[in-house]
């Protein structure tokens, strides 16, 4: 995705430095191809890209290893960040982790991020008790990195007001840009075996048991569907999995570990349904889903999260609860109708690759860009006057802020 928006940024007359942000050199695979000039953020002085800069972004993600390198700009400059994740609690965590700062720190970020009400669930999460869900509902500790930028781009609607209300510049949305690989339409004939595929690393969160518990549950489906699990699993998972088909009398699931490219894009071709269920919904957007609406396979997802902003005509919703009896009754929909599927995907084809583009993304990303360029100046005296406050034992709810507020906003003209 990075390296199709920047091309399109580049020809677009924007020069362009592509910055690596992973933690270690071991990390760092292969630099795909580009005609941008490629760095690793061990070799870049901050101060030196800042001032030979007009903006650096941020792509901020919940994987520590693969986005560590952004915690060295977002503090030293004024930073555009793009948050792929909703849910970036993980990050946090191992940033605490793995540089040994400890419980204490751990308590006191979420503290300042989201008050006392949230240090129970806090101390509970750092001792991996927390459930995922609940974690997600208290402190997905987005707040945490987007108030210290300058600007954010979200890439659906459901995480823009977490966003808004902690991030001091413009924030946009801008859907996620994911091409994809190039599928073959599908071919099913009639009595031929239904194939249901889910696509990812296959943790909990993906809802495999409810698809295979949907199945076993419709007479229907049984007789006429096999499931097949694409992706990493754990050992731990995969028995748990293993066992639930077990105990519902289930056999035509296939667990085909990781996969390579050419193996997975066979795998998308021999789908006749694509299950994208997530519970909870961590991701800002999905590219599992925009790659199977572009394949042209109907998709099934949760009606919460990314997945609400896609059109309830083109995707097949269930409730976020991901109840197995209304997830049975979508499958068998799907099953006993082709033309539905058929109908249903080409249309959904012909919207996402209008809407998920690369060229829609990168212009998205030049608004937002000329926006935050138009408030540096502002958001740097607003930091200023703070830090004075601050020294100065001002509390936060003291009247002199408001006012101090609306003076800038009168000086400088602008609605934030």
């Amino acid at each position: 995705m990075s390296a199709a928006a920047t091309q399109i940024l580049s020809e677009r007359g924007h020069a362009v430095t592509i910055v690596r942000s992973e933690r270690d050199a071991s990390q760092c695979g292969p630099t795909l191809p580009t005609r941008c000039a490629v760095s690793w953020w061990h070799e870049l002085s901050v101060q030196d890209l800042d001032a030979q800069s007009d903006v650096i972004v941020l792509n901020i993600g919940d994987h520590y290893f693969l986005h560590a390198g952004v915690l060295a700009y977002i503090d030293a400059a004024p930073c555009l960040g793009i948050f792929h994740d909703f849910y970036l609690y993980d990050f946090f965590n191992q940033w605490v982790a793995l540089n040994g700062l400890g419980e204490a720190v751990h308590e006191r970020e979420v503290r300042l991020t989201y008050g006392e009400s949230a240090l129970a669930v806090a101390d509970r999460a750092w001792r991996s008790e927390a459930a995922v869900h609940e974690i997600a509902e208290v402190l997905p500790m987005i707040e945490w990195l987007a108030r210290r930028c300058g600007a954010a781009l979200a890439h659906s609607r459901f995480y823009v007001d977490r966003l808004a209300k902690s991030c001091p510049g413009p924030v946009s949305v801008a859907p996620l840009f994911f091409d994809g690989r190039r599928i073959a339409s599908p071919t099913r004939g009639e009595g031929d075996e239904v194939v249901i595929t889910t696509i990812g690393i296959l943790n909990p969160n993906k809802c495999c048991d409810a698809i295979i518990a949907a199945i076993a549950a419709s007479p229907a489906l049984k007789e006429q569907c096999r499931y097949r699990l694409v992706g990493m699993i754990s050992p731990n998972e995969r028995a748990r999995l293993s066992a639930l088909c077990e105990k519902v009398g289930l056999s035509r699931v296939d667990f085909l570990g990781e996969v390579d490219d050419e193996t997975l894009t066979a795998e998308i071709e021999r789908a006749d349904i694509l299950s994208c269920l997530r519970k909870p919904i961590l991701e800002g957007a999905s590219a599992s889903a925009i790659e199977g609406m572009k394949s042209g396979r109907p998709i099934i997802v949760a009606d919460a999260g990314f997945y609400s902003d896609l059109p309830d005509d083109l995707v097949f919703k269930v409730p976020k609860s991901v109840e197995v009896q209304a997830l049975a009754e979508v499958l068998e929909r799907l099953v006993s109708s082709k033309t539905l599927c058929r109908e249903t995907s080409a249309k959904a084809k012909e919207w996402a690759t209008k809407t998920f583009s690369a060229e829609a993304y990168a212009t998205a990303v030049e608004g937002l860009i000329a926006q935050f360029i138009e408030v540096k100046p502002l958001l740097a005296l607003g930091e200023r006057v703070g830090r004075g406050l601050a020294a100065m034992d001002v509390s936060e709810d003291d009247p002199v802020i408001g006012r101090l507020a609306e003076t800038m906003q009168d000086l400088f003209g602008t609605a934030r």
